[in-house]
């Protein structure tokens, strides 16, 4: 039943407290009002008729008026019944909005990333929209530039990169670790995996994205440190033209595994793993977020999506 709540009919005294009144009576005149029966209205709130008489002749007296008067065989409303009736149901409707555990959906949804995560996750992001909530517009921006500051003031709704750590009024869910493959141009002497991973420094390096120098506190897309280190090393904007580079040139790539194989599969080129030397890095990504969405369901679930793409794609 209801608990106490401040409810405005109009035509109650003003000067009386309604934390002295009985506000399950609203339920009961509601049905009373909507069917005019106190058998049926019982029934409808599985109460018996006694006890709805009893609830009858109590609302008769908190607003001086009968209410229902028989007529023939069936009740009619008084005037006064038919002037509440609109608002019991309007207040009823507000105290069920108080408590109800519905979250309306966003009108926009914007998530942060880097280039070489959106190549799979803004396609199954949209998808997944466009199920659960088609009137929410989802907008992926590429790029993790002043990230924090943006989640804060809210032109962010979430954010996919690495920060070293999350300050006071931001979560950070760290994701599992994904494997790395290298990609490389196909009869590249290298695509047989039998140079060690420290030793493909001796190709091309290249380094995506002009910000790659981060400070502390700054979200970035952990790609640098996937990188072999070389002594040739060119810096290009993005994802896509560092593929093309591969392409024409002995430049050795690494990536994490859902990216590698969206990349390698595009642009016709070989992926491989070195079968000497140690294990190559693993990649390991974080969402973040501000404080404010933390409970917030839809945004958990997104949360919840975007970790089971990363994770499926990377296997």
């Amino acid at each position: 039943m209801l608990a106490s709540a401040a409810i405005n009919f109009g035509d109650i005294d003003r000067s009386q407290d309604l934390g002295g009144f009985d506000l399950n009576l609203l339920l009961v005149l509601s049905a009373l009002l909507r069917l005019r029966n106190i058998t049926h209205a019982g029934n409808e709130l599985r109460l018996s008729q006694p006890a709805t008489s009893r609830a009858l002749s109590r609302l008769r007296e908190m607003f001086d008026d009968e209410l229902l008067m028989r007529h023939q065989r069936s009740f009619q409303l008084t005037p006064m019944a038919e002037k509440l009736r609109p608002k019991v149901e309007a207040a009823l409707k507000n105290i069920s909005s108080v408590f109800s555990n519905w979250v309306p959906p966003p009108e926009r949804f914007t998530l942060a990333m880097p280039d070489h995560l959106a190549l799979f996750l803004a396609s199954n992001l949209t998808g997944y929209f466009r199920e659960v909530s088609p009137t929410t517009v989802f907008l992926p921006v590429i790029g993790l530039s002043n990230v924090l500051n943006q989640l804060e003031n809210g032109q962010l709704d979430l954010a996919l990169g690495i920060i070293d750590d999350a300050p006071p009024g931001f979560y950070c869910r760290t994701l599992p670790a994904v494997s790395s493959l290298c990609i490389s141009r196909p009869g590249h002497v290298a695509s047989k995996g039998q140079i060690p991973y420290g030793d493909l420094g001796r190709f091309l390096s290249v380094r995506i994205g002009p910000t790659y120098n981060t400070g502390f506190g700054e979200v970035h897309d952990g790609i640098e440190a996937l990188r072999p280190r070389g002594t040739e090393t060119l810096t290009v904007p993005d994802i896509h033209t560092a593929a093309r580079l591969v392409q024409g040139t002995d430049a050795v790539l690494v990536l994490p595994e859902p990216s590698a194989r969206f990349i390698s599969s595009r642009y016709e080129l070989a992926t491989f793993v070195p079968t000497k030397g140690p294990v190559m890095p693993t990649y390991q990504v974080s969402l973040i977020w501000h404080e404010r969405w933390h409970r917030n369901s839809i945004h958990a679930g997104v949360r919840s999506m975007i970790a089971a793409y990363v994770l499926e794609d990377g296997r």
